[in-house]
């Protein structure tokens, strides 16, 4: 089964109920929605979907868990809830796991305007669908003050192929264990610090 993702808590409430909205004018009240909770606050969220039967929030905390785990790892000065305010957006890589087998993901700021079909046909080749964004610069996504960077990264990469993570597509099962755990040595081994 196919379907979209979001992450979301009652701070976006009004957001997300355009994003659901949109989806429901754009693709049909028969889409299905996964919304991945940033954090505990969402009663407001709640009370909202029990009218959408499409929509339901992820509940597999064993998932939500191993993603937390993984961030605490990987850098857990961002799970600073009063120095970052995306102390949960990590929650996003929970779409990995499940409930669909292929899905796009998309921001609880963003908005439908057309089918998306052709980013779930571009999944039959491709196991990552991105939107290039971020375009203005690359301190938005990049260090670049880390000598590390150049190390990592050719300047010609840098200055092409940054994207913005509020709007991609993949494919359930694609950062399994071993996948993670090699994630996480390069992340510590320095390459979290770009």
């Amino acid at each position: 089964m196919n379907g979209i993702c979001t992450l979301a808590n009652d701070t976006v409430y009004d957001q997300l109920i355009a994003l659901l909205n949109s989806i429901e004018v754009i693709l049909g009240s028969n889409t299905p929605v996964c919304i991945y909770p940033f954090d505990d606050q969402i009663e407001q969220i709640k009370a909202e979907i029990v009218n959408r039967p499409n929509v339901f929030i992820y509940e597999d905390s064993a998932s939500i868990q191993r993603w937390d785990k993984f961030m605490q790892a990987a850098a857990p000065e961002r799970l600073n809830r009063k120095k970052f305010r995306l102390y949960g957006a990590h929650r996003r890589f929970c779409a990995f796991d499940g409930p669909f087998e292929k899905f796009i993901y998309m921001d609880a700021d963003t908005l439908v305007m057309n089918s998306l079909d052709a980013v779930f046909q571009k999944l039959e080749e491709s196991d990552f669908v991105v939107y290039d964004f971020q375009f203005l610069s690359p301190t938005k996504v990049y260090n670049i003050q880390s000598p590390k960077l150049l190390e990592i990264f050719e300047q010609s990469r840098i200055d092409s192929e940054i994207f913005c993570s509020g709007f991609y597509a993949s494919k359930q099962g694609l950062f399994e264990q071993d996948t993670r755990e090699w994630l996480l040595a390069q992340l510590q081994s320095g390459e979290a610090e770009i």
